[in-house]
């Protein structure tokens, strides 16, 4: 595995299945929310920034795609996987309504961005099915990646997870914003947890 980016702060979350009693996936730490800084001039990644990382993935139509891609735009990210029953289908109606307040205040300069944990099942034809289920327009981008890869992600993005023996995932349930040039502006934990401080540093990050 290539050299995992040390800036993350070491928090333990407590992680739960997606399973289909529908039982809401809850975590006894709070991820603090990150500081917004200024942009770095657009020849120079800042080291912190996610966008070091050079590993690629699939999109949703087949395109290869590194997180640098992202770059210049607000990104929302969460990682998830199609065959979740109940969880990750309701973490992203979450980042949705995030979407919606943005979209409302005239904030459309935004990626959403959705990483499946499941390399084996989540290929690109799978991933536009889920698209389409959850009513995911262009602003979407759905990938997958190597096994290598989805791991190096969660630990940037601070997700902590595990297969089970039937294939579904134990896994925190995290919606972490990047600012412009890929660094954690501010992580949302759990589900259908209040987005205000979200939208609000969104709104703050617009304004760059």
């Amino acid at each position: 595995m290539k050299k995992i980016f040390l800036y993350l702060s070491s928090i333990t979350l407590i992680c739960a299945s997606c399973t289909a009693d529908k039982q809401q996936v809850e975590s006894c730490c709070k991820v603090p929310a990150g500081k917004t800084a200024q942009q770095a001039p657009d020849s120079v990644l800042p080291g912190e920034s996610l966008y070091n990382d050079t590993d690629v993935f699939t999109s949703q139509h087949g395109k290869s795609i590194q997180l640098k891609d992202f770059r210049g735009k607000i990104t929302v990210v969460s990682m998830v996987f199609t065959h979740c029953t109940y969880a990750c289908p309701r973490l992203t109606e979450d980042i949705k309504a995030i979407g919606d307040k943005l979209q409302a205040q005239e904030i459309t300069d935004v990626n959403y961005v959705l990483v499946s944990f499941d390399t084996n099942r989540d290929d690109p034809e799978r991933l536009r099915a889920f698209a389409a289920e959850m009513g995911l327009d262009k602003r979407w981008t759905l990938l997958q990646g190597s096994e290598d890869a989805v791991r190096q992600l969660s630990v940037l993005l601070n997700v902590q997870y595990e297969k089970a023996p039937d294939g579904s995932f134990a896994h925190s349930n995290l919606i972490t914003v990047l600012d412009q040039q890929g660094r954690v502006a501010t992580q949302l934990e759990g589900l259908e947890a209040g987005n205000s401080e979200t939208v609000a540093t969104i709104q703050q990050l617009a304004k760059l």
